[in-house]
């Protein structure tokens, strides 16, 4: 030791430093504890634990400093204050190396054990006893010993949080690599930390003259409080950034899945457009290869085959007119709506819906006068095969299927009850002599993709598009059905004007 420097001159700097060096330990402390409990972050906690034991050091030097004569006469307190020393500085070593691995690696980083940090605690505890052991049998250097050993191990955990981790087989060192500016601001505030330490011990162990060493002192003093200051401002701007890129991170990921889900739904639209579709173009082919098959029964009879070749024709205009639709839809074009008058549309499909009976299966109409309906031909097309289809699928083996069109009016009083608007209606029915629906099973008959005929390649759209284009144009679809006696469904059509131009 320097013989020249002043010792009630270190004393009064250290009580004024540790006095500082306290509050400040208690004010990061605070703020970071607060914001591990606000926003529970790992690294945040770790922090503040971090703190908790620099306020202990700081405590316990500050005893030092202004009851230095208790310290001096009692080997307990004495022996007390150098244990805390030291175990504060060695377990705070891997909670430093936790905190560069939680900026590296992000939260997943394996936090210290309980048993970790009790072995750091004992390490510790046993440099304790070395010290004290080595002023009992060098006493004269004992001044020197205290100032030198608590200085290195006041550094020791920061540079134990720079050094590289272990070794990997071929003997190379695995360093923590920094994580951005976060990375190399944590490592920015270890090294304050280490070289404001190592220029403490070097002014206290260079001789100097007595002006110089005053001088020297009181900077020391400066530089280790500016280096505490600027460790825990950077500890706190690591962990605020932390969090933002932890936020952000998530925000990104919660992003990623809603563009995830809504991928996922367009597949299952498009999914379900295309089992729309080959729902519907089965019904056309199945008008279009019944009616070939009986036009070569009836080939020789010219006015029977031109009835079969009629019914192929009207099976191509409406095979023609689904595929209009899917181009516009692909090309987000409205609907070709229009008026029409849904009686002349029914008899003219009465030889398709026929062909989709099949002969077993008989077809009555009752037709009265309604109102136009002012939508897409091709819609209601739609959903008469669709009924046809169903109701066919219902009867066994032979059976009827009743088509009825007929005008109502939905007035304010019965809007409620039936769940339409009040004006006026076309109501299409569809009635079959078939096996009926389960009463469990009537209100998921709409659902997409849910069906009763999956042996018969049903795919559980028909009634789904039926009561979808039925809502489109301001109607909806009702349900009648007993088992074993038959299926009524009805589906009702605005045939209001729509509003303006």
């Amino acid at each position: 030791m320097n013989p020249d420097v002043n010792a009630s001159l270190y004393d009064s700097a250290a009580q004024v430093r540790w006095i500082l060096h306290l509050a400040c330990a208690v004010t990061f402390m605070v703020v970071m504890t607060l914001l591990a409990n606000r926003l529970r972050r790992p690294i945040m906690h770790t922090i503040a634990v971090v703190w908790r034991w620099q306020t202990l050091v700081a405590v316990n030097l500050v005893c030092y400093f202004y009851w230095r004569e208790v310290f001096a006469d009692y080997a307990s307190v004495r022996l007390l204050g150098m244990l805390t020393l030291h175990v504060s500085h060695f377990v705070m070593a891997p909670l430093l190396r936790h905190m560069r691995q939680l900026v590296s690696q992000g939260d997943t980083a394996v936090a210290p054990s309980s048993r970790s940090l009790a072995g750091w605690a004992v390490l510790g505890l046993f440099t304790a006893v070395l010290d004290q052991t080595a002023k009992h049998y060098f006493p004269a250097a004992e001044t020197g010993l205290t100032f030198v050993v608590s200085r290195l191990v006041s550094a020791f955990p920061y540079a134990y949080a720079l050094w590289p981790t272990d070794t990997n087989a071929i003997g190379t060192f695995n360093v923590l690599r920094d994580a951005g500016f976060t990375g190399r601001a944590l490592r920015v505030a270890l090294i304050a930390r280490v070289v404001a330490l190592a220029i403490d011990l070097v002014v206290r162990v260079t001789p100097w003259s007595v002006e110089t060493a005053a001088m020297l002192t009181a900077m020391v003093v400066a530089v280790n409080l500016s280096a505490l200051v600027l460790f825990g401002t950077l500890l706190l701007f690591v962990a605020l950034e932390h969090e933002r890129a932890v936020t952000a991170r998530q925000s990104a990921e919660l992003y990623a899945a809603k563009l995830r889900e809504s991928h996922s739904r367009r597949l299952e639209s498009l999914g379900g457009l295309a089992g729309g579709v080959a729902h519907d173009f089965n019904n056309i082919l199945t008008v279009v290869v019944s009616a070939a098959d009986a036009a070569r029964e009836v080939a020789s009879s010219p006015a029977l085959l031109q009835a079969e070749l009629d019914a192929i024709s009207e099976a191509g205009r409406q095979g023609t007119a689904l595929t209009r639709q899917l181009l516009d839809f692909a090309r987000h074009k409205p609907m070709s709506v229009e008026q029409f008058d849904s009686t002349v549309v029914l008899q003219r499909m009465r030889p398709i819906c026929e062909r989709v009976l099949t002969a077993a299966r008989r077809l009555e109409l009752q037709v009265a006068a309604v109102p136009a309906l002012t939508m897409d031909v091709s819609q209601f097309e739609q959903v008469v095969l669709n009924l046809v289809v169903n109701a066919r699928d219902a009867i066994e083996s032979t059976g009827l299927v009743t088509i009825a069109l007929s005008a109502e009016t939905v007035t304010r009083a019965s809007a409620t009850a039936t769940n339409l608007a009040a004006g006026s209606y076309v109501r299409l029915a569809v009635r079959d002599s078939g096996c009926g629906i389960p009463a469990d099973g009537l209100p998921r008959i709409f659902d997409p993709f849910v069906t009763t005929k999956e042996a018969r390649g049903g795919t559980g759209l028909g009634l789904a598009t039926v009561q979808r284009v039925a809502r489109e144009n301001g109607g909806d679809v009702f349900v009648e059905s007993t088992l074993g006696v038959g299926t009524m469904i009805e589906v009702w059509l605005s045939a209001t004007p729509p509003s303006g131009p």
